[in-house]
């Protein structure tokens, strides 16, 4: 070889030695026209030709780190690079080094074209800039973006697309930029113009260079070249760069070397933004999972635990809107409880009609629903009416049991969770059904408590502590309160007669009654025997006065059915006490209430008595007030 070409060898390989750190030198091995390697060009660093032997077998042993590369292009042969200590050499390193094979390749046949060293230099320093913002970016879609928007510094071309595959395996489009900006890539048939590049690139992880395609469909008519290139992370494609530009033959070799490079960059900052997007998910699912267990474990009400499910539910799946309910058990009904980004006011939901929902309410398992899936017409249905393109059935699952179910829409995409994200939804699903059902128990034990086993209205001790709480409301308030006594006239000859059973069922009835009869924020209570107390907040003389003949009345009128088929009826005597002209705490009240109610049966039953003998602060009696109102 001619010295002149020899030093320029040996020039570029110098430079190719300090931009990868070969601080042990490098060496040339050109193929000679016969298949033998010559020692074509070295570094002062690098003289002797043990490298070679090595690489032949001969036993001699590697000092530092090496790097060996294959030279293409017109030339055969390969080049060495050393480092004195064992440090490898970065997948960076690696890319630079192959952009200097091809001018090492080259280099005795071809005097340096438009690429001089300034221009190799400047093509480096765009690519080290590039790699340098890459890093620092923390989202795939931001790497994905920035490398279509870079590429143009390197390349000329009329569109740049990214492509990675999902977890699922599929290849789906990140970022697309145009020349004059935003640029969808369009669905690509697999046996079709562009299509075909795209499947054996991804197939095969080599790059794909098609300088000219006839037609690319309807919206790049006429020839178009592209450039296609796999990124490649740990042995595997993990996306795809593709290049497209109107006109034949506009992509070359260079450009394609120069493409690669920047995708062992791209492939790099992707892997890194989805670690980085996988810790801050992690982080996140963790902060949520320790919000619900704690929510859970503290939880008086199953409402605001549904409520931060849902929101948390939506934040790790970013899907659009959520609902929570509660399957109402042994019923086609499912009631919801909280609702987050889902419009209507509808408190239940029937899941007769609802193959899906059924499905996930059975199996306690989630179930996708996308709005073309025809299986699942009435969910599919459900979705065209709201715009909406996935519907998410993720079960409440609480000691073995789903209790309700979890429905999450996407609106703006359809969406195919992975398992992870599936994983993670239901380990939330799990701490929140496990509270909300301690809730329930907690109010079913609190109701036990509360509740008259036999008339189903409360019981005495809820009586006494809600009245006490209502006085002291009207003490501080001023609001009128008063107090109804309610006793059955003749009722004890019903369980003497027909039994208890008749008797317990005749005081359900009559319970309801007088239940239907007053307000929902009225407080009915039996007080014992065939005594019922009804407490009404809020409420004057005159407006109470109603209320208790409304409730005598319909008493009066209603009959009863007994096991015998026989009916009978029941008299009922009422007793009215005020606060505070009656007295000025629970028992006070009650004993006015009391004797008002007797003075009633004392005038025939069948009415209401206000009391006529009102107590003061002391207990000393004031003037009588006559009021008696027959029902």
């Amino acid at each position: 070889m001619p010295d002149p070409e020899r030093t320029r060898l040996a020039s570029i390989l110098a430079e190719l030695c300090q931009a990868v750190g070969a601080d042990g030198g490098g060496a040339v091995y050109l193929d000679d026209g016969d298949g033998t390697l010559q020692l074509a060009a070295w570094t002062e660093a690098e003289r002797n030709t043990g490298v070679v032997d090595r690489l032949l077998g001969r036993g001699l042993e590697a000092t530092g780190a090496e790097l060996v590369l294959r030279l293409g292009g017109n030339g055969g042969g390969m080049a060495v690079l050393r480092r004195r200590a064992r440090i490898d050499f970065t997948q960076q390193d690696r890319a630079v080094a192959r952009l200097y094979a091809r001018r090492l390749a080259d280099g005795k046949l071809v005097e340096p074209g438009p690429l001089s060293k300034s221009g190799w230099t400047r093509q480096l320093e765009s690519i080290q800039r590039i790699a340098a913002r890459l890093t620092r970016l923390a989202s795939v879609d931001e790497v994905a973006t920035t490398m279509c928007n870079e590429i143009s510094q390197l390349i000329d071309h009329d569109e740049a697309h990214v492509l990675i595959v999902d977890d699922g395996g599929i290849l789906k489009p990140v970022a697309s930029i145009g020349r004059d900006g935003a640029a969808d890539l369009p669905p690509l048939p697999a046996d079709g113009p562009g299509g075909v590049e795209i499947g054996r690139a991804l197939r095969s992880g080599m790059p794909t260079l098609a300088p000219k395609i006839a037609s690319m469909g309807a919206l790049r008519n006429g020839p178009h070249s592209m450039l296609v290139v796999p990124l490649h992370y740990e042995s595997r494609v993990s996306g795809l760069i593709c290049l497209i530009a109107r006109g034949a033959h506009r992509f070359d070799d260079d450009d394609l070397r120069l493409i690669q490079i920047l995708s062992d960059q791209a492939a790099v900052a992707i892997e890194n933004a989805r670690l980085l997007q996988g810790r801050d998910e992690l982080v996140h699912e963790l902060a949520g999972m320790l919000e619900i267990s704690q929510a859970a474990g503290s939880a008086q009400d199953e409402g605001p635990l549904a409520a931060l499910l849902a929101s948390r539910l939506l934040r790790l799946t970013r899907m659009d809107g959520a609902v929570v309910a509660r399957w109402e058990e042994g019923s086609t009904v499912m009631r919801a409880v909280a609702r987050d980004g889902m419009s209507g006011d509808a408190k239940t939901i029937d899941v007769t009609d609802s193959p899906g929902r059924r499905q996930a309410l059975r199996e306690g398992k989630p179930v996708v629903i996308q709005a073309d899936d025809t299986e699942y017409g009435t969910e599919s249905t459900e979705l065209h009416l709201i715009g909406a393109q996935t519907l998410l059935l993720l079960p409440l699952n609480a000691g073995g049991r789903t209790i309700g179910l979890i429905e999450m829409v996407s609106r703006s995409e359809r969406r195919v969770p992975g398992t992870a994200e599936i994983q993670a939804c239901e380990a939330m699903a799990s701490l929140a059904a496990t509270g909300m059902e301690k809730v329930q128990v907690l109010q079913q034990l609190r109701d036990a408590a509360d509740i008259d086993l036999v008339s189903g209205v409360h019981n005495h001790r809820y009586l006494q502590e809600r009245l006490r709480q209502e006085i002291a409301r009207s003490a501080r308030s001023h609001a009128p309160l008063a107090v109804l006594m309610l006793d059955l006239d003749k009722f004890k000859p019903i369980n003497d007669k027909h039994g208890h059973a008749d008797g317990d069922r005749v005081l359900r009835n009559i319970a309801a009654t007088i239940s239907a009869h007053v307000r929902s924020n009225d407080i009915v209570a039996r007080y014992g025997g065939d005594e019922f107390v009804v407490v009404m907040p809020d409420t004057p003389s005159d407006r109470a006065e109603q209320v208790a003949r409304r409730v005598v009345g319909g008493v009066l009128q209603q009959q009863h059915e007994l096991t015998d088929r026989s009916r009978v009826t029941v008299g009922v005597s009422a007793g009215l006490s005020f606060y505070p002209h009656d007295g000025r705490n629970s028992a006070q009240l009650l004993q006015a209430a009391d004797a008002a109610m007797y003075e009633a049966k004392r005038g025939g039953g069948r009415q209401v008595e206000l009391s006529s003998h009102p107590t003061t602060k002391s207990g000393e009696h004031q003037d009588p007030r006559p009021a008696r109102a027959a029902a």
